[in-house]
């Protein structure tokens, strides 16, 4: 059975996770994706410095050599790259779908997690971890899936009405479909990316030692140099420091606050509870994050309400207790 510890950590990441996904919906109502993310992983890079010289130790770089050095750098550096263009993703998903869709689409990393942690970990990955898994991963799916169209009324009793506003309601209708599958992909994507975060910073925190507080700000102090690099050529990642924009300059700290809390504290108890439980049990538990979140989304941000949140409900807790006690 997995160690307690462990599966708290977990839980405490899960529930931070889903919550600040809520903080970054809401605030990318006011600003755009590009403008948002250079802020907010300045204050990610403060918060992970902060963090890290209370309970880091940067005592780890003297017992590496130079060769463990510039892997373990070469790791992070992926990481920080990594995990940044599946947040900017996520980010454009959030603009096209609502977050209840878009978070546990993004939640299907779990896939490449499963071989990529077998492969570079040689973690096994056990049949009631691959049959929970499923499970959860189904219960994902329905909180993702689309809505049924409701029935129209035929056209054969509507002949009177004005074609200007049939023809806009077809427009409207096409691009709503064009946003989903957009959003779908862009979520997909965030998957792909995240998983690689995922594994090159559980290979910086086996070169560490197991240290990944120091881990998690160099990571992202990699990630905020990357963008900054970045934002030379594409200057609407600066856009968030014009003058302009200071209007909007609460939206901006609600989710530099957020990022702090989930990318710079809450993925550092992830990667502890890697460490105890291993990769694969530990990024499993988390694909449930999606349940909180939907949740959250439900009785905060007052989004739709579907009966297959019901189902989703049952699957994923049924997952998640075969994955623990089976």
């Amino acid at each position: 059975m997995a160690d307690f510890i462990g599966i708290l950590l977990t839980i405490d990441a899960i529930f931070t996770w889903a919550f600040a996904s809520l903080v970054y919906k809401f605030g990318l109502q006011k600003i755009e994706a590009p403008q948002a993310l250079l802020p907010r992983l300045l204050l990610v890079t403060l918060f992970t410095f902060v963090i890290s010289l209370f309970f880091g130790n940067y005592l780890i770089f003297t017992g590496l050599n130079f060769q463990q050095l510039i892997d373990y750098d070469i790791a992070c550096i992926i990481s920080g790259v990594t995990v940044t263009i599946g947040d900017l993703l996520y980010f454009h998903s959030l603009k096209k779908i609502d977050a209840s869709r878009a978070y546990p689409l993004s939640s299907l990393s779990l896939i490449f997690v499963y071989p990529f942690a077998a492969i570079f970990f040689g973690e096994i990955i056990t049949f009631s971890i691959l049959i929970g898994g499923t499970i959860i991963l189904i219960g994902g799916f329905f909180l993702s899936s689309k809505d049924k169209p409701k029935n129209e009324i035929s056209s054969s009793n509507n002949v009177n009405e004005n074609s200007n506003n049939q023809e806009k309601k077809i427009k409207v209708k096409q691009k709503s479909s064009e946003d989903v599958f957009i959003g779908v992909i862009l979520a997909l994507g965030t998957a792909f990316f995240w998983a690689l975060a995922i594994v090159s910073f559980n290979q910086a925190r086996i070169l560490a030692n197991g240290e990944v507080f120091v881990t998690n700000f160099i990571r992202i102090i990699s990630a905020t140099i990357f963008i900054s690099i970045f934002g030379m050529f594409k200057h609407k990642y600066y856009k968030g420091f014009k003058k302009e924009n200071r209007i909007h300059l609460k939206y901006y700290i609600y989710i530099g606050i957020a990022g702090s809390l989930s990318l710079g504290f809450a993925d550092s108890l992830f990667y502890k509870a890697a460490e105890i439980n291993g990769l694969i049990f530990t990024s499993t538990i988390t694909a449930s994050t999606p349940l909180i979140q939907q949740l959250a989304s439900v009785l905060i941000l007052k989004e739709k309400f579907r009966k297959r949140f019901l189902i989703a409900v049952i699957l994923i807790i049924l997952g998640n207790y075969i994955i623990i006690f089976l």
